[in-house]
């Protein structure tokens, strides 16, 4: 036990020196993160992406920075005669260089919606290109699946926190005697590690590497995985039956999955020890006919309404959701938590927060209370 404590006093200590050098750095001015939010994947990161791709961008580099990107992604095009399009049929990036096709879908904090990507993948076909020479990729922080289960075997996932992050180091590398240009890729490379949990993430890494080489120490850590699993399951138990005890005065939520499970507690054991098998589960409330108000839970918590039949949708329903007021994501009927939280990462500091009593009280008390002003609203 005593090797046990000074060992996670070292860990603390690391942590420490690189959150005060986080802090103190002059990184942390951003312009990027200034003029959109750092996480608005339409309007900032798919036209940042598209500009550096784009060999006729403005960066007058031609084709030098979609090169690095295909050779990170392992892709070949038959030729660098290139036509790229940004928001063409929908598609957030569209790569065409015959007779191949590379299909960019980018999220971040959203997911695909039902049957998006196969209907990419339909519209590109109708226009002459066969399955073989289309590459569909699915571009996400964190390496996570499409919604769409059909389709999974046929995508190609790369990430923000690998893929990206190397491609712009690439791209930094190749433009060092270009001052304006270098610069905003470095505050670009600094905004991906931002949002990927990564700044000054080479350090700690390499630091804490050696330190657990040494003695026993890695050995200790692995001993205690098992536990560090249970403790995710019961500080997300914990948030479920916190949100729900102060849903159910107004709203009978039910459980509700997609797994087959029969309390919240078998999902969410399934969601740390059975990852590859797991779906959104949550609660439900039914508010109206043919009408709920869910809360799930994927890799972020998000919320909304949904038509159990969208196809006998009453338009005096429809109309009384499109009167509430609020930012919906992507012109649906549901979005995440202001405060996002993902339990799948976990190690965010929205997620670390639920630890603290105080401010799991609070941060639970606010979703709660939109979620009673969205039914409140509906009703109206």
């Amino acid at each position: 036990m005593d090797n046990l404590k000074t060992l996670f006093s070292q860990l603390q200590l690391f942590e420490l020196k690189y959150q005060k050098i986080e802090e103190s750095s002059i990184n942390s001015f951003n312009i990027f993160s200034i003029l959109r939010k750092p996480n608005d994947e339409v309007n900032l990161h798919s036209k940042f992406i598209y500009e550096l791709l784009n060999p006729n961008g403005t960066h007058k580099q031609g084709s030098k920075f979609l090169e690095l990107f295909l050779k990170e992604i392992e892709i070949k095009l038959p030729s660098l005669d290139i036509a790229i399009f940004k928001e063409k049929f929908n598609i957030d990036i569209l790569i065409e260089s015959k007779p191949s096709v590379i299909i960019i879908e980018n999220k971040i904090d959203t997911q695909d919606h039902s049957n998006q990507l196969s209907n990419y993948l339909n519209t590109i076909k109708s226009r002459g290109y066969r399955d073989e020479n289309i590459s569909l990729i699915y571009l996400t922080l964190f390496e996570e699946e499409p919604n769409e289960e059909s389709i999974r075997d046929k995508v190609l996932n790369i990430t923000y926190s690998e893929h990206i992050r190397n491609w712009i180091e690439s791209c930094i590398k190749e433009v060092a005697t270009i001052p304006t240009l270098r610069e905003t890729l470095v505050q670009y490379l600094n905004l991906i590690n931002k949002l990927t949990h990564q700044s000054h993430y080479k350090g700690f890494i390499l630091e804490v590497k050696d330190f657990l080489l040494k003695d026993n120490n890695l050995k200790t850590i692995l001993n205690i995985e098992a536990s560090i699993i249970e403790a995710k399951i019961e500080i997300q138990l914990i948030f479920w039956q916190e949100l729900i005890a102060n849903l159910q005065p107004y709203y009978n939520f039910e459980f509700s999955n997609y797994n087959g499970d029969r309390n919240i507690k078998q999902s969410v054991d399934r969601y740390y020890k059975k990852q590859k098998n797991r779906k959104e589960y949550g609660y439900e409330y039914q508010v109206d006919e043919n009408l709920y108000f869910f809360i799930e839970l994927k890799n972020n918590l998000y919320y909304g309404f949904y038509f159990l039949d969208e196809d006998n949708i009453l338009e005096s329903q429809q109309k009384r959701l499109n009167s509430i007021k609020i930012d919906w994501e992507d012109g649906n009927d549901w979005k995440y938590s202001d405060k996002r939280l993902n339990f799948e990462e976990f190690n965010t500091p929205n997620v670390l927060d639920l630890l603290d009593k105080v401010r799991r009280k609070e941060d639970i008390a606010k979703i709660s209370n939109e979620i009673i002003y969205l039914i409140k609203e509906y009703n109206k």
